[in-house]
C-alpha cells in the first residue's frame, strides 16, 4: 500500500477548515481495491463526470459519485450525490471534492442544502462523506502511485 500524507480542508461558505492530514496507507485494504477499480471505471468512461458509482458502503445507498480527471497523475475531482429514488433520475448534488497530488491537498465543498438531504430524521449520512474522501483520494494515489512526489 502506498504512505502519502495529504492535506484535508472543508470549504463552507468560501471559507476553508482544516481538518487535519491522512495517511492513504491508513485504508483498509478491501476499500481501496474497491474504490481503485471504481475510480478506474468512471474514468474510462467516454462521458466522465457524468457517470455515477455508488459509495459502496452499507448504509450508504442512496450515496453516489463521479470522477472527472483534471490534470494527468495529478488533479481530479468528484462531485458527490444523493439519490433519493434509487434510479438515478433526480440526483441531488450535495458536494463537491478536488484533490491535487502535487500540493498534497484535498478539498471537499459541501452544498448549502447538504444537511438537509443528508440528514432525514434518525437517518444521518454525513459521516459517509469523509469515509468517502478518505478511501477516493486513496484509490487516486494508489492509480498515479509511480508520478508521486518523491518527498514522501
Amino acid at each position: 500500500m502506498t504512505n502519502f500524507i495529504y492535506d484535508v480542508e472543508m470549504v463552507e461558505d468560501d471559507k476553508p477548515y482544516s481538518m487535519g492530514q491522512v495517511n492513504t496507507n491508513e485504508i483498509p485494504e478491501e476499500a481501496l481495491t474497491t474504490y481503485t477499480q471504481l475510480l478506474s471505471q468512471l474514468l474510462q468512461q467516454q462521458d466522465q463526470g457524468k457517470r455515477y458509482a455508488g459509495f459502496g458502503f452499507e448504509g450508504a445507498e442512496k450515496l453516489a459519485f463521479s470522477a472527472l480527471q483534471i490534470a494527468e497523475h495529478d488533479q481530479i475531482g468528484a462531485g458527490m450525490v444523493y439519490n433519493p429514488d434509487d434510479n438515478g433520475d433526480n440526483f441531488v448534488l450535495i458536494g463537491r471534492v478536488f484533490f491535487c497530488i502535487k500540493d498534497r491537498t484535498v478539498s471537499f465543498n459541501m452544498e448549502s442544502n447538504a444537511d438537509d438531504v443528508l440528514v432525514q430524521g434518525e437517518i444521518d449520512l454525513r459521516g459517509y462523506i469523509q469515509s468517502f474522501v478518505v478511501c477516493f483520494m486513496a484509490a487516486w494515489v494508489e492509480l498515479n502511485k509511480e508520478y508521486l512526489p518523491s518527498n514522501n
